[in-house]
C-alpha cells in the first residue's frame, strides 16, 4: 500500500513512509494515527512491544510511542532489534513524555537512552509540533535508505571493478604480448608478467618513464617523441623499435597503444602492446638488401632517367643514364637544384608540378625540357610519386618523337591547307565556268541588242559599248580564276613575259586590295621565255600575296622584268635569263629566317594561314624550267623575290610557231559554202543557248537548239541535212569533247566547234574538234569563225 506524503514528495514504499505507534493507554493512539492521516501519513497503531518489533523488522519508517510504553513488557526484545541494526540503518523514535525530563526515574532514562535516534516531546503538545517531528523521522529514515542504495551499488561497482580487474590481468597474463597501461598524463603503471619475463627487470623498475631507458641508444629519442605526440593529440600510437632483451641483446618489437575516453571524450587511460617482430623484421631487411641490389641493377641500366628529389627539389640520386641521355656525369648534379636543369620557360609551371607530387602520383606525363651539357635542352616525359618527403621520378627522352609529332603536324597542316586549295581551286573553276556561261548570255544578248538600236542613238550605242568592255574585262578575270583552279603537268611554253605581267595587273589588284600599290617596270625588246603559262601566273601570284602579307595589306608592290646575264653564276648555267623581280616594303626576315624560307612547309605565318608551301613550289618552278629562284631582305625595308627563265633558243622559237600557225588553221571540212547553214547548237544552259542561237539566226542561219548530248545525237540520226555543229564541254551526263568523238564517228568530215569557257582545248579535244570558241565570244568572231570553215 502507498500512503501520500504531501510534505515529502512522491509517494514511498510503506515500510519507510509509515509511522508506528505504541500508546498503550487511553486514547492517545487514536488521536495520534488521525491527526497523522489527517496529513497524508500512514499511521500504524500496534499493540504490544512484540507487534512493534515485528514492524521495526519489517523496515518502518519511525516509531511513536509513549514514554510509559518503555515500561511495558518486551522492552528486551526492543534493544535486541536496534542492536542488530545494519550499520545504515537508525530507526527515529518519537517518544511522547510526561512532564519534565528531571522527574523521570535513573530507570525511565536509561530506557530512553537506548532508543539511540530519539526525539522527546513533552505533553502536552500542539499538533503541528508533532506532526514537524513525525516529518522529520521520516525524512531522516529516507535518506537513510537511499543512502544504503547507493552503498549497495558503489558495492556492486567495486565487486565488478575487481572482478573486471582479476579477468583482464588474467587475460593480459596469457597472451604473448607484453601489455602495460598507463595513466592519461603518460605515467606507466602496469606491465604483464610477459614483459618481466623479456625483460628480465625487477618488478615496477620501469614503472613511470623509465621504460624508454629499455630501447636502444639510437631508438630513444625517436621513440619518446612519437609517444609525446600520441599523448599530445591522443592519436594512435605505434613505433616499431628496439628492445632489451634479458639475454642483453636487442631485439626488434612493435609498440602499439590506444587511449581510453570517457563519455566527454576526455581520455582515461592508454593501453599498450609490444609485440616481438625481431625475426619478421631481419627478413624483411634481408628482402629490402635483396630488392636493392635488383632496384639499383633497374635503376642503373633503366634505358629512361631516373632521379630522387628532396623535399626542396635538390638531386639527391640520378641513374647512370644521364650520362648517356644528357651527357653529364651524375655525380656533377647531385645537390643541384631542380631548377638548374629546367628551360627558363618551363620553371613555374615544372616547380608547380612538383609540389603536387607530394599530394597526388604524377601518372599522366609531364614533358619539360632538361639541359644537355653541351648548352641544348632535351625533352623529357615525366611520371613520378612522394614518399617521405622525397620525390622518385623517371623521365623518358621524348625529343626524336615531339620533333616527328612537330614535323607530322605540320605536315597535316599543310595537307589540310593544300586540300583547302585544292576545294578552293575546283570550287574557282567551277564558279569560273557559270560566270563564263553568264557573260556570253549577257555578251550575246548586248551583240544582238546592238543590232537592233535604231540607227542615230549613238548616246545608246556608248553605253551598249561600255557594257561590251565590261564583258570583255569580266571574261579576262574569269580566264584567271580558270587558270588558277587548273591542275597540270609543267608544259615548255614559249611566253612574252612582258605581255604576261601587265596582263595579270588586274587580278593583282583585286587579290591584294585597294591599299597596295602596284607598279610594274617592264624593259623594252625582252626575249621570249621558256615557261609554263599557267604555272608563272600562280607563282607571281603567290610572291605577291606573300609581299602583301609581309606589308600587313598596306604599301607598294614592286613588279620588273628585264633581261640578265649570268657566267656560270652559282646555280645558273652560263647565258641569257628574263628576271621577275617582286619587291615589297614589307617587315622583311631576318638571315636565319630568309635561309629557311624556301623550305618546304617552313611558314612564318598563323596556323591556317599558310602551308609554307609557295615559295619551295615557285623555287621547283624556276629550278624545273632551267632557272632559278632568289630572295633578298632586309629587316624593316622589304623582301626582294627574284624568278630567273631561260630565254628561248631560237630553234624553240621556231617550232612554236609552226604549232601556233598549225593550231590556227581550221580542219578541212568537205562542206561546200554556202550562205545559210543548217546548225546544231548544244548547250545546257538555257541563257547561253538563247544568246548563241540568236546569233547563229540574225548571222542568217537555221539553227536547230538542243540542251544535252543525248538529244544532239537523236538530231543527228533524224536530220542528215545539219552542216555544223557548234557545242559547250562542260555539260552532265556527256560533255563536248564526249559528243563530238561520237559524231565524228558518224559525220567524219562535219565542221565542229566546241565553245567553252576554258583556255586550253580539253583532253581528247584535239582529235575531234574542228576549232574551239572561247567564251564569251562575240558576233563577229562567230562570224569569222563560221566564214573560215565553209
Amino acid at each position: 500500500m502507498i500512503a501520500p506524503d504531501n510534505t515529502q514528495g512522491p509517494a514511498q514504499p510503506v515500510q519507510y513512509a509509515a509511522i508506528a505507534i505504541l500508546a498503550p493507554y487511553g486514547r492517545d493512539a487514536a488521536v495520534a494515527r488521525e491527526l497523522l492521516a489527517a496529513d497524508g501519513i500512514a499511521g500504524i497503531v500496534v499493540p504490544s512491544m512484540d507487534r512493534l518489533v515485528a514492524l521495526m523488522r519489517d523496515q518502518i519508517g519511525a516509531v511513536l510511542l509513549t514514554e510509559e510504553a518503555l515500561s511495558h513488557p518486551g522492552i528486551e526484545q526492543l534493544q535486541t532489534v536496534l542492536s542488530e541494526q545494519p550499520p545504515w540503518s537508525d530507526i527515529p523514535f518519537i517518544v511522547l513524555a510526561n512532564g519534565a525530563a528531571g522527574a523521570r526515574s535513573t530507570q525511565a532514562r536509561v530506557r530512553m537512552d537506548t532508543l539511540g535516534n530519539a526525539v522527546l516531546l513533552s505533553r502536552p503538545l500542539h499538533s503541528e509540533e508533532l506532526l514537524r517531528a513525525v516529518r522529520s523521522a521520516l525524512t531522516a529514515r529516507r535518506r537513510q535508505y537511499e543512502a544504503r542504495e547507493r552503498m549497495e551499488e558503489l558495492q556492486l561497482r567495486e565487486r565488478q571493478l575487481r572482478d573486471s580487474e582479476a579477468k583482464f590481468h588474467a587475460i593480459a597474463n596469457s597472451v604473448d604480448q607484453m601489455i602495460w597501461t598507463t595513466l592519461p598524463d603518460g605515467y606507466h603503471d602496469y606491465y604483464n608478467e610477459r614483459w618481466y619475463e623479456f625483460t628480465g627487470v625487477p618488478r615496477g623498475s620501469t614503472d613511470g618513464e623509465a621504460w624508454n631507458g629499455m630501447f636502444h641508444p639510437e631508438d630513444q629519442d625517436r621513440a619518446w617523441e612519437i609517444w609525446r605526440r600520441a599523448l599530445a593529440t591522443g592519436e594512435h600510437y605505434e613505433i616499431e623499435y628496439r628492445l632489451r632483451h634479458h639475454t642483453g641483446e636487442y631485439r626488434w618489437v612493435l609498440g602499439r597503444a590506444n587511449a581510453v575516453r570517457n563519455a566527454q571524450g576526455v581520455i582515461q587511460r592508454w593501453y599498450g602492446s609490444c609485440t616481438d617482430i625481431h625475426d619478421e623484421v631481419l627478413a624483411r631487411e634481408a628482402t629490402v638488401d635483396n630488392l636493392t641490389r635488383q632496384r639499383d641493377s633497374a635503376w642503373n641500366l633503366s634505358l629512361d632517367l631516373m632521379v630522387v628529389i628532396s623535399e626542396d627539389a635538390r638531386l639527391e640520386a640520378i641513374s647512370d643514364a644521364c650520362t648517356r641521355l644528357l651527357g653529364w656525369d651524375s655525380k656533377e648534379l647531385i645537390g643541384e637544384h631542380l631548377l638548374k636543369l629546367t628551360h627558363p620557360d618551363e620553371a613555374e609551371t615544372s616547380m608547380a608540378v612538383f609540389q603536387s607530387i607530394f599530394d597526388k602520383p604524377l601518372s599522366e606525363p609531364h614533358e619539360s625540357r632538361v639541359l644537355h651539357r653541351d648548352g641544348s635542352y632535351r625533352w623529357f616525359a615525366w611520371t613520378a610519386s612522394g614518399h617521405q618527403g622525397r620525390i622518385y621520378a623517371a623521365g623518358r627522352d621524348v625529343t626524336e618523337r615531339r620533333a616527328k609529332d612537330e614535323a607530322l603536324a605540320s605536315a597535316e597542316a599543310a595537307l589540310r591547307q593544300s586540300q583547302k586549295l585544292d576545294m578552293i581551286g575546283q570550287l574557282t573553276g567551277g564558279v569560273a565556268h557559270d560566270f563564263n556561261n553568264l557573260l556570253m548570255a549577257i555578251r550575246s544578248s548586248l551583240d544582238l541588242l546592238r543590232r537592233r538600236l535604231p540607227p542615230g542613238d549613238d548616246g545608246a550605242v556608248r553605253y551598249l559599248d561600255n557594257a561590251i568592255k565590261a564583258t570583255d574585262r569580266g571574261a579576262g578575270l574569269t580566264q584567271r580564276m580558270l587558270a588558277f583552279a587548273r591542275q597540270q603537268d609543267l608544259r615548255a611554253d614559249i611566253v612574252d613575259v612582258g605581255v604576261i605581267v601587265p596582263d595579270l595587273r588586274d587580278l593583282l589588284q583585286r587579290s591584294l586590295g585597294p591599299q597596295v600599290e602596284i607598279v610594274l617596270t617592264i624593259a623594252a625588246d625582252l626575249p621570249r621565255a621558256v615557261i609554263d603559262t599557267n604555272q608563272l601566273e600562280m607563282a607571281i601570284l603567290n610572291l605577291a600575296v606573300n609581299g602583301r602579307d609581309a606589308m600587313e595589306g598596306v604599301g607598294q608592290l614592286t613588279l620588273a622584268v628585264d633581261t640578265v646575264d649570268a657566267d656560270a653564276d652559282g646555280d645558273l648555267t652560263p647565258g641569257a635569263y628574263v628576271q621577275i623581280a617582286v619587291s615589297d616594303t614589307g617587315s622583311g626576315m631576318d638571315a636565319a629566317t630568309l635561309a629557311r624560307a624556301m623550305e618546304p612547309f617552313f611558314t612564318t605565318k598563323g596556323v591556317g594561314k599558310g602551308t609554307g608551301l609557295g615559295l619551295s613550289m615557285v623555287h621547283g618552278l624556276a629550278k624545273q624550267s632551267g632557272g632559278t629562284f632568289r630572295m633578298d631582305s632586309t629587316p624593316g625595308k622589304g623582301t626582294v623575290a627574284r624568278i630567273f627563265l631561260p630565254v628561248a633558243a631560237e630553234d624553240q622559237l621556231a617550232a612554236s610557231a609552226a604549232n601556233a600557225a598549225a593550231a590556227a588553221e581550221p580542219r578541212a571540212t568537205t562542206i561546200p559554202p554556202k550562205d545559210r547553214l543548217t546548225i546544231l547548237a548544244v548547250d545546257d544552259d538555257i541563257l547561253v543557248s538563247m544568246g548563241t542561237v540568236g546569233l547563229l539566226e540574225d548571222l542568217g542561219h537555221e539553227v536547230i537548239e538542243v540542251h544535252s548530248g543525248k538529244d544532239a545525237l537523236a538530231a543527228m540520226n533524224s536530220r542528215s541535212d545539219i552542216d555544223l555543229l557548234i557545242t559547250d564541254h562542260a555539260m552532265p551526263r556527256m560533255t563536248g569533247v564526249e559528243l563530238a568523238q561520237q559524231v565524228r564517228a558518224m559525220r567524219p568530215d562535219m565542221p565542229i566547234i566546241l565553245a567553252t569557257g576554258y583556255a586550253d582545248m580539253p583532253e581528247g579535244g584535239a582529235e575531234c574538234i574542228t576549232a574551239r570558241l572561247e567564251k564569251p565570244f562575240s558576233d563577229a568572231a562567230l562570224a569569222r569563225l563560221l566564214s573560215e570553215l565553209t
